[in-house]
């Protein structure tokens, strides 16, 4: 078997992109209301390729096959369901090592040596976006990486000189940034405070070092206390990313870990489980990757789902969670809701009106298109009306939940009659919840939670996988079960954007 994409919805995985025909040979089995849920209940008796997957995407990278636009007009030809904001991602490459958990694009070391001169490129990348965004409002700024508190002083001012110059914040525009131990002395944080910083997301993992060290990652777990103790003093909304499914972790590890934060007093936690496949040892076999603590994983994430609950946090997403009026985290969840995010740096990924876009990967790369006067975007997807609603419907489905109401306003698209049977089986069978005019997928579906979401595709998008090599629907989970299903569909979907 060739070597193909590892995962068919995870960006971070591509190893090759697998060709589709044109004209697939077979057709997409037709919908039959009343053998719907039978047909669901077979296809889905499938092992799950991983669990969870938290970088998730729809439509699937497979399809990614665009040439970048021309200008910054062409990039934004299309009208946006949220016209009047806007979001802002950078990306900092720098951090002091390189996790072997991390897939992101990532300079470590002594790399950081280059960071002046990345700063001056990111910052006539914002101005390439100024003008097509004077008149709208930026809502959220997200400053991720990498670790941008690794940053000096002098070049973190003059970021957020550049964010100011360029783009017209509103006055409460959520401000994040991440950070880890090591990086964040008292006088660092009064500086983030200074620049309009409000939240705070700090990359510790766990609190057992010794796992940690196992994956290339080393701290004093007093100082990283001791630095949490200073933001939540003097920032206030802080987050903590957590992991779990380690090597040789005890079973208690992940709840012992969360009951240390809520005692401190930190309102916002993020919930990550260890994936080895990002370490991408295994390049021949060609095949998706199988989670051996699949299950192990999945009562590990509802027990603490439940701990958390009981402590007063509530989700925001599906694996972050917050205590009410003390955290937030809009830039996320506005993600999917369809509003352009403009991103900067290398390799950041970014959603023009109906169009996501990715910027190169290469430094080289990056600089070399900035200095052509071009933007530095490697690909796009171009994606009709009746996909970009459905990024949006598939996302919320998968992350958060579906706002029924909410889709008809800004779409016209009424999902109770376009996929009546698709939603009537899925809760027959215990896999979706309604609650008033929204749908969540429940405990049950934990076990499918990456493919269920992809069954809200348009026909015409799965009957295209068909076109798929035969022994890529053969392994691959997710397109298995979409093409073993059908259609879905009981109407034609017909996106009318409001005026």
């Amino acid at each position: 078997m060739k070597s193909y994409s590892v995962s068919f919805n995870k960006r971070s995985r591509l190893n090759r992109i697998p060709a589709i025909t044109d004209e697939p040979a077979a057709q997409l089995y037709p919908l039959e209301a009343d053998g719907l849920t039978e047909r669901l209940a077979t296809s889905l008796m499938i092992q799950n390729d991983f669990f969870p997957c938290f970088d998730w995407t729809f439509p699937p990278p497979l399809l990614n096959k665009s040439e970048p636009p021309a200008s910054v007009d062409e990039l934004f030809m299309h009208p946006s369901v949220n016209p009047e904001a806007f979001s802002l991602y950078l990306h900092s490459p720098f951090c002091r090592s390189l996790c072997n958990f991390c897939y992101y694009t990532i300079i470590p070391g002594r790399g950081i040596e280059k960071a002046e001169r990345y700063v001056d490129y990111l910052l006539r990348e914002m101005e390439m976006y100024a003008d097509i965004m004077r008149e709208k409002k930026c809502e959220s700024v997200y400053f991720g990486g990498g670790t941008p508190t690794f940053l000096d002083d002098h070049l973190l001012i003059r970021l957020f000189e550049g964010i100011n110059k360029y783009f017209n914040l509103t006055d409460d525009a959520e401000i994040s940034i991440e950070s880890s131990p090591g990086t964040l002395p008292r006088k660092k944080i009064e500086l983030l405070t200074s620049l309009g910083i409000n939240r705070l997301s700090y990359g510790i993992q766990t609190l057992d070092e010794e796992l940690l060290a196992g994956m290339n990652r080393h701290y004093s777990v007093d100082e990283a206390i001791r630095e949490l103790d200073v933001a939540l003093e003097l920032v206030g909304n802080v987050n903590v990313d957590t992991m779990y499914g380690f090597e040789n972790e005890p079973d208690n590890a992940l709840l012992g870990t969360l009951q240390t934060f809520y005692d401190i007093g930190i309102p916002s936690l993020s919930i990550y489980s260890l994936d080895r496949q990002r370490d991408n040892r295994d390049k021949t076999s060609g095949l998706p990757p199988k989670d051996e603590s699949y299950e192990d994983k999945i009562r590990i994430f509802a027990e603490a789902d439940h701990f958390l609950f009981q402590k007063g946090y509530r989700q925001l997403l599906q694996n972050v969670y917050a205590i009410p009026g003390k955290a937030s985290y809009r830039h996320q969840v506005r993600r999917w809701d369809n509003l352009t995010l403009v991103a900067l740096g290398v390799a950041a990924q970014g959603y023009a009106p109906r169009t996501p876009y990715q910027n190169y990967p290469a430094i080289k790369s990056y600089y070399k298109a900035i200095d052509e006067g071009r933007l530095p975007i490697v690909t796009v997807d171009h994606l009709s009306a009746e996909m970009e609603l459905i990024r949006e419907v598939a996302s919320q489905l998968r992350f958060t939940q579906i706002d029924l109401e909410s889709i008809q306003r800004k779409y016209g698209v009424d999902l109770d009659v376009v996929f009546a049977d698709l939603i009537h089986s899925l809760i027959e069978l215990g896999y979706l919840k309604r609650e008033l005019n929204t749908l969540r997928m429940t405990d049950k579906a934990a076990y499918y939670n990456n493919i269920i979401p992809m069954l809200f595709a348009p026909d015409a998008f799965s009957q295209q996988l068909l076109g798929l090599p035969e022994e890529y629907l053969e392994t691959f989970p997710v397109p298995s079960v979409m093409v073993q299903v059908g259609c879905t569909q009981s109407a034609p979907i017909e996106v009318r954007l409001r005026e």
